[in-house]
């Protein structure tokens, strides 16, 4: 049997990321259709990688099943407003295993590895989102020692007509979306197998 092997996403390894990505956003949209990727996020995605697989602040693991890719983690560094005093901590951005390898330990290895780069990198915490809706990922998160502390509440609302959101007044620079991408916040969620939840019960 070919062992799973974690390693860095190397400069022309973009091709497995986006597949990996893709998939996950395609089931986070199951629980919530506000989840879907926009038209034209595969090149802001690429832009996003060139630019942050080598630097210190960015983990793009992926897991391999001989040259096929069966998991992505994402970690980035995360600092909040400097309203804050303690602003500053490891975000777990992406975590995505495929359909053949859940119910082993796969998603375990990935969290590990983020915990391991997120201490090695001088934080003090990993912070993630989570879909409330996605039962099977909260147990899972909270088999990995995690706790929530905050949730995001949302209501939904009819605009006045002719109505169209203002410009975040937090982007100084025109087109600030186009060379900008924000990725946290609302598409960390992972699919986990009751057979995973089973076989760790003494985790």
């Amino acid at each position: 049997m070919t062992a799973i092997t974690l390693r860095p996403a190397a400069d022309d390894e973009f091709w497995a990321v986006a597949q990996l990505f893709a998939a996950l956003h395609h089931f986070n949209a199951g629980f919530d259709p506000r989840f879907r990727l926009a038209e034209g996020w595969e090149p802001l995605l690429r832009e996003h990688f060139v630019r942050t697989h080598r630097a210190p602040g960015a983990l793009w693991l992926l897991a391999w099943h001989g040259s096929e890719p069966v998991g992505l983690l994402l970690m980035e560094a995360h600092t909040d407003s400097p309203l804050f005093a303690d602003r500053h901590w490891a975000e777990l951005v992406a975590l995505y295993v495929t359909s053949g390898e859940r119910g082993g330990d796969l998603g375990y290895r990935l969290i590990e590895a983020g915990k391991h780069w997120a201490a090695a990198h001088g934080f003090d915490r990993l912070q993630l989102y989570v879909t409330a809706a996605n039962e099977r990922a909260r147990h899972f998160y909270a088999r990995c020692r995690l706790a929530p502390v905050q949730e995001i509440w949302r209501v939904e609302l009819t605009p006045t007509t002719g109505a169209s959101p203002p410009p975040d007044p937090s982007c100084k620079a025109e087109g600030h979306a186009a060379y900008q991408v924000e990725l946290g916040h609302h598409h960390l969620m992972m699919e986990i197998s009751n057979r995973s939840d089973e076989e760790h019960d003494d985790a």
